[in-house]
């Protein structure tokens, strides 16, 4: 193909790309303004930030030890719960980098070689070059917004000093226009870390969301890790309690609180708590999340899945500080999920089994709920005592009365000197010269087909 057509059909896919793009509501990163932050930036007071000196960031405000009027600290709804970032320290300038070790950007806090790398030269056109990502970043290049390390650093630069000043909506604007510029890099990590903390203590948890979530599908392994796993497991929680408080449809909107999501508040709680144990299996909030998923499905009925997650916190966290809680709340899952005595009894099995070992591996830490957890055993054997006497007369009532004397005796050996088990003692005494198979009343077709044919 000549290099006319080639440059052709390029043209062709920079049309298509520039149509997606209008389509898709892309926006352009703000150029860098060649300094560390532009005086005209809008203030805290102008835009309701965050600044110290505004007195409009009823958070820090609090956090500070002032007192503002009710009206000045009222959260966008009634609900009481308490804002996520209100309980973490107020970052500072000068502890950030030793507590979370973020560095402040210089020539030497990220690895040269590291970001975009440069693409091979080709002739010809590739049905992949009209693949939107590749149309987006194709575009941006023409237009003099591609990569660029210099313009990255300085982006990082300004959002890393409006951070400084609390002015985090802005410094969020920064970061994510850095990450931008220079990816699949040690500079994009952290100002997509960057991005997410300035989104959080706005108190803009839903895209401090999306942010992290973008960081670990980019950099699953970042240096961050801990402190990601902290605000995902905080966010969760701030959601799950919210949802609690002011419960909606997952279909109902939101739009006017930035604090939740815009659909399904609880789901992406969930989605968050899940992200920690995926993520971070070993850290030191992982068996947290998975008791606090557990719970969430345990309050909304939702006992089959809240028992997989009790199941999997007994299995890979058994020093876990919430194991006896575990054992309880499983247990009692377990029970739920059984549907009755016409229905599988493995569910109940379960729950005698989850009884057993929390006798007998937390007897001394169970107090009180000691004596609870031996009534719910025996309460568990009664029932499957029951399923085998209803299956015992559902092959009665039908003359099957060899499958009626196996469930009979399967009571007389599991659940023996109780009154079932008196029960089914006379039962087999008053069946027990009845025919196991009910007479074969269609003997002169079947002699007409003997088994060896």
């Amino acid at each position: 193909m000549s290099h006319s057509v080639a440059q052709g059909w390029r043209m062709l896919g920079s049309a298509l790309g520039l149509a997606l793009a209008v389509a898709g509501c892309h926006s352009v990163p703000p150029a860098p303004t060649g300094g560390a932050v532009r005086p005209d930036l809008p203030s805290a007071s102008s835009g309701g930030g965050y600044d110290d000196d505004s007195g409009g960031g009823w958070l820090f405000d609090r956090l500070r030890g002032r007192s503002p009027a009710a009206s000045e600290v009222a959260r966008p709804s009634d609900s009481g719960v308490q804002q996520t970032s209100a309980v973490q320290p107020l970052p500072s300038a000068d502890g950030l980098n030793e507590a979370s070790a973020i560095p402040v950007l210089d020539a030497d806090a990220f690895d040269e070689d590291d970001g975009p790398k440069k693409k091979d030269e080709k002739s010809g056109f590739d049905l992949a070059d009209l693949a939107p990502d590749r149309v987006y970043e194709n575009l941006k290049a023409a237009a003099g917004f591609g990569a660029d390390k210099g313009i990255a650093k300085q982006y990082y630069q300004e959002g890393w000093a409006l951070y400084q000043q609390k002015r985090y909506r802005e410094a969020a604007v920064k970061f994510r226009a850095a990450a931008g510029r220079w990816p699949d890099s040690s500079l994009e990590e952290n100002a997509l870390f960057m991005a997410s903390e300035s989104h959080f203590f706005a108190d803009e948890y839903s895209k401090s969301f999306d942010t992290l979530c973008n960081l670990l599908k980019k950099h699953d392994n970042t240096r961050h890790l801990d402190k990601v796993s902290r605000r995902l497991f905080d966010i969760a929680k701030y959601w799950d309690d919210l949802h609690e408080a002011e419960p909606h449809w997952p279909v109902t909107p939101n739009l006017n609180d930035a604090g939740r999501p815009r659909f399904d508040t609880l789901g992406n709680a969930r989605k968050a708590y899940e992200m920690v144990t995926l993520h971070d299996p070993t850290g030191p909030l992982a068996d947290d999340a998975l008791m606090a998923l557990g719970n969430s499905y345990f309050r909304k009925g939702r006992f089959e899945e809240a028992a997989f997650q009790y199941d999997r916190l007994r299995k890979e966290y058994p020093n876990s500080a919430h194991i006896v809680e575990a054992h309880l709340l499983g247990m009692k899952s377990k029970e739920q999920v059984y549907q009755g005595a016409m229905y599988d009894r493995k569910p109940l099995e379960e729950a005698s089994e989850i009884a057993d070992q929390a006798l007998r591996q937390f007897g001394h830490q169970l107090g009180e709920e000691r004596a609870n957890v031996v009534h719910a055993r025996n309460r568990f054997e009664a029932k499957m005592a029951e399923r085998d006497w209803q299956m015992a007369k559902f092959y009665e009532v039908r003359r099957q009365y060899g499958a009626a004397k196996y469930y009979y005796r399967q009571i007389l050996k599991d659940y023996p000197g109780g009154e079932m088990a008196r029960a089914a003692q006379a039962r087999l005494a008053e069946i027990k010269d009845y025919p196991d198979k009910p007479p074969n009343r269609f003997k002169f077709l079947t002699d007409l087909f003997p088994d060896d044919r």
